[in-house]
């Protein structure tokens, strides 16, 4: 029967090529889709290794007569800030904060291996305490490296595997693409500051020593950890206190769920729009399949009543029509499948094979269902042709 319904449809391959093509198109756009979505679904599922709830970032534009004396301005009101017993912990930063639309990178090395772009972060001490991050191996840097004579710097493990590989690297130095030299003190399990959905790259911290800073850098970003509870309220008499301190300065206030929710909408945006475009094409794929079988079941009204008089059940005419709608699809999907396979043997866009090949499998499901939802009611209804009416008829 199988070997039949092949056949059958090979013949008639140039009147069922547009239905075919269409099969074709469509399950491409989901294998496209569906990667998409797969590989952003993975990358939410892996760990953030941060926490930023009741995480609040201060924004600062100075107006004072010169750097020094913005800098004494803004240790007084960090000073203010510990002050509040809302606040648990506070650490200056630069402005690529965890979900912010900034980022900074630099090129490290470690003998004679390739250099590895890394996100560079300058954090203070309580930067640990803010996001509450763990080190698995070593410890996070503190007042004892003041004096140390390369820099200690904290890396993740995504930098640790490419600059070190199974070899240990607590205490190892590795070099910045300024030929500065750091001392690795700690590695972070994970880090992915950009977005939940981004995959994790390699991320390098760096400490800040405000006595050793250069005379003209100043730190325009404070990250502040508030006490569960801490509301509008509370931001109002902060910034208020603030801004006695800090005459005439700009701050602004946000939290860092706000700035979490808006990078998420780069990729939610993208995937609801995809998701409308696969919603008319599966309604157009259906209304074809539709068409298709009640020509077929119009065109072939006296080939039906001959068959049920020659004893054939209804079953067995709602299984024909049933089966060759998925010989199209077939057809259609292993010419798809000829090009999706190409992704994941090419490493196209460097996504991990297993995302390439659940696609394929989702978007073949979604294709399969799809014929047989629409081919179910036009097939029951040619099973329902007396074989008296159609012969009379003919």
């Amino acid at each position: 029967m199988i070997r039949h319904l092949f056949k059958l449809i090979w013949n008639r391959k140039k009147s069922n090529f547009l239905l075919i093509t269409e099969m074709f198109f469509s399950f491409m756009v989901l294998f496209a889709v569906i990667s998409f979505v797969l590989y952003n679904y993975h990358n939410y599922k892996k760990p953030l290794g941060l926490n930023h709830q009741n995480v609040w970032q201060l924004s600062f534009r100075p107006n004072a007569d010169s750097v020094g004396q913005a800098k004494a301005i803004q240790e007084q009101m960090i000073q203010r800030l510990k002050s509040f017993p809302e606040v648990e912990a506070a650490s200056l930063a630069h402005n690529n904060v965890p979900f912010a639309f900034s980022s900074w990178s630099i090129d490290v090395s470690y003998g004679n291996k390739e250099s590895v772009e890394t996100n560079n972060y300058e954090v203070q001490d309580a930067y640990k305490d803010v996001f509450q991050l763990s080190v698995d191996q070593g410890r996070w840097f503190g007042p004892q490296d003041a004096a140390a004579l390369h820099a200690s710097v904290v890396i993740n493990q995504v930098l640790k595997d490419q600059l070190f590989g199974e070899e240990e690297a607590l205490g190892k130095q590795i070099k910045g693409d300024d030929s500065t030299s750091y001392t690795v003190v700690g590695v972070m399990p994970h880090y992915r500051a950009d977005s939940e959905f981004a995959v994790e790259e390699p991320a390098l911290f760096r400490r800040i020593n405000l006595e050793k800073a250069k005379p003209d850098q100043l730190y325009a970003s404070l990250l502040i950890k508030v006490k569960p509870g801490a509301d509008v309220v509370f931001e109002e008499k902060m910034v208020k206190d603030l801004s006695r301190i800090a005459k005439d300065w700009t701050i602004e206030v946000t939290t860092l769920e706000k700035m979490r929710q808006s990078k998420a909408k780069l990729t939610w945006v993208p995937m609801m729009a995809m998701a409308v475009v696969c919603g008319f094409l599966i309604f157009n794929v259906a209304l074809g399949l539709f068409g298709v079988l009640w020509y077929n079941i119009n065109r072939r009204y006296s080939e039906i009543g001959l068959r049920r008089a020659l004893g054939a059940t209804t079953r067995q005419i709602r299984n024909q029509f049933v089966g060759e709608v998925l010989v199209m699809a077939t057809f259609g999907l292993l010419l798809g499948l000829l090009l999706a396979a190409q992704f994941p043997l090419l490493h196209v866009f460097q996504l991990s094979a297993e995302i390439y090949w659940q696609g394929i499998g989702a978007a073949a499901l979604l294709i399969f269902l799809l014929v047989i939802v629409c081919a179910v009611y036009p097939s029951w209804q040619a099973a329902k042709i007396h074989p008296a009416v159609a012969l009379h008829e003919e």
